[in-house]
C-alpha cells in the first residue's frame, strides 16, 4: 500500500514538472518576444523589439550610451559617477537597468504593441 502511494507522488512530482516545463517554453515560443523600453525622466523614447534586431547599435539616451544587441540590452556607459548602471550588464528577460542620477530606465516587458522596429 505504502508503495503505491510512493509512485502516486513520483507520478504528481513529475506530472508537475512536465507541466512548468510546458508553460515556460511556450513562454519564450509566444509570438510578441520580449520589447525594451527605454525611458528618460519617465517619457518613453523608443520600444524595441529585441529579437526583430539583426545587428548590434547603440543609442546615446542623455549621457548614457545603450547597446542594444539580438535579444539583449545594456548599458555601454554613463556618466553618472557610481556607474551601477553599467555593472548590472546584459539583460535578456522581463527586469530592468535603471541609471538614477540620469533618469534612464531601461525595461523589458512582454508586448506586442510596438512603435517603430530600429535598424
Amino acid at each position: 500500500m505504502q508503495n503505491l502511494t510512493n509512485k502516486k507522488w513520483i507520478i504528481i512530482f513529475l506530472s508537475i514538472i512536465v507541466v512548468c516545463s510546458t508553460a515556460i517554453a511556450v513562454f519564450h515560443i509566444l509570438p510578441g518576444g520580449r520589447v525594451a523600453v527605454i525611458t528618460k525622466d519617465e517619457k518613453i523614447l523608443y520600444k524595441i523589439d529585441l529579437s526583430s534586431v539583426k545587428e548590434s547599435y547603440t543609442l546615446t539616451v542623455g549621457g548614457n550610451v545603450v547597446l542594444v544587441e539580438n535579444g539583449y540590452i545594456s548599458m555601454q556607459s554613463a556618466d553618472c559617477p557610481d556607474k551601477l548602471c553599467v555593472k548590472q550588464g546584459k539583460i535578456s528577460e522581463v527586469g530592468s537597468i535603471v541609471c538614477l542620477p540620469n533618469k534612464v530606465i531601461i525595461r523589458i516587458d512582454r508586448n506586442e504593441e510596438i512603435d517603430a522596429a530600429l535598424r
